[in-house]
């Protein structure tokens, strides 16, 4: 009988974050600590996540992922002012930092600021103007400004003020745990074996 498919079960996060603190025990100045955070909220301990997270930022100060996924945890428990903090870093050094951008326009268009999220999402559709999504995103933020201009047109009764295109919703940015969950597993499942066998040779 086939042993169950334990992959994605509690205990396999928790078996990762058991081999990533080993692996940063042994080498604090070490990236695994991004994958660390990501099985950290994999098994719910958001805050956990976000101190190591914070912890690693000062010893490599210039890991854009973990400043990305740092920013989607603030962000999702609330501190947005905190999240608006990192991703406005990220976006002046790493214009072209697609999650980091799209969270951080949505920040700027909660707090009414559509020109900021206007220029930012046009810098990112130059790096990427075939883009459907940044384009629709681009389309947004200028739809906005466009709305405002037909209600103002409207109070005044001008009749013949050009009309704003309706503009298609943004998605939601996606959190970078999610994002690289695929990329990593195989990397990781491969450092779980060899960690096995090291262990097993040692008992």
């Amino acid at each position: 009988m086939a042993a169950p498919d334990w992959r994605y079960t509690e205990a396999y996060w928790e078996r990762l974050v058991q081999v990533y603190m080993e692996q940063l025990r042994e080498n604090p100045k070490s990236y695994v600590y991004v994958p660390l955070a990501d099985a950290l909220v994999y098994l719910g301990r958001i805050n956990d996540a976000i101190e190591i997270l914070t912890w690693g930022l000062t010893k490599l100060p210039d890991s854009r992922a973990a400043k990305v996924m740092l920013a989607q945890l603030l962000y999702d428990i609330g501190d947005v002012a905190g999240a608006k903090l990192i991703l406005e870093d990220v976006a002046g050094r790493w214009p072209d930092i697609t999650e980091a951008v799209s969270l951080l326009c949505k920040i700027y268009e909660a707090e009414g600021d559509n020109e900021s999220a206007k220029v930012k999402s046009k810098a990112l559709l130059s790096y990427y103007p075939e883009s459907a999504p940044v384009r629709k995103m681009v389309q947004r933020y200028d739809g906005t400004q466009a709305a405002k201009r037909e209600a103002m047109h409207a109070a005044m009764g001008d009749a013949d003020a050009p009309r704003a295109a309706p503009v298609e919703p943004l998605a939601e940015a996606r959190n970078p745990a999610e994002e690289s969950q695929e990329r990593v597993l195989t990397a990781l499942e491969e450092m779980l074996n060899g960690f096995e066998a090291l262990k097993q040779e040692g008992e």
